[in-house]
């Protein structure tokens, strides 16, 4: 599994762990780089670091839910984010966020989901993950989805896999 060094092409090994009660103490310091989302609410969750395999610091962050239930039967990506250093034309690291959802993927094959994999996207995010991870955009809206959700399928979440993982 691995991420792409941008100034010099270099593939990096990383690894997707469960974040320790330390690291949640680490990410509140860390405000310049995990500053949208308040992590300690997601302590005693499903929550996990990508950090590169020789080096401690903390790339992408990301909680996952498992919809056991026969309505939903599937992962959901509750929340997700790269570190600011790594996002938009000057990261330094390309491809956090698909080792993540590409996990999430492998998680869903592993728990009997098939490979369903969704999520609740930000507004300024609904184009992004069709076209970056092939994400379809259901439209159908409710208070805690105000812009519907994104879901991924077995086919989709096995191309992820392949790609990132």
């Amino acid at each position: 599994m691995g991420v792409i060094d941008k100034a010099t092409g270099e593939k990096l090994e990383v690894v997707i762990e469960r974040l320790k009660p330390k690291d949640f103490k680490i990410i509140k310091k860390d405000k310049e780089r995990f500053d949208k989302f308040d992590w300690n609410q997601y302590k005693g969750r499903e929550v996990y670091k990508l950090r590169r395999k020789d080096d401690e610091t903390i790339l992408g962050l990301m909680c996952l839910t498992d919809h056991a239930d026969v309505d939903t039967n599937a992962i959901e990506i509750e929340l997700l984010e790269v570190s600011d250093d790594n996002i938009g034309e000057s990261k330094k690291i390309d491809g956090i966020g698909g080792c993540l959802i590409a996990f999430a993927c492998r998680e869903s094959f592993k728990r009997g989901h098939d490979g369903c994999v969704f999520l609740v996207p930000k507004t300024y995010l609904v184009d992004h993950y069709p076209e970056k991870y092939g994400f379809t955009h259901v439209p159908v809206k409710s208070p805690s989805r105000p812009e519907g959700f994104m879901v991924l399928y077995d086919e989709t979440a096995q191309n992820l896999i392949q790609k990132y993982l």
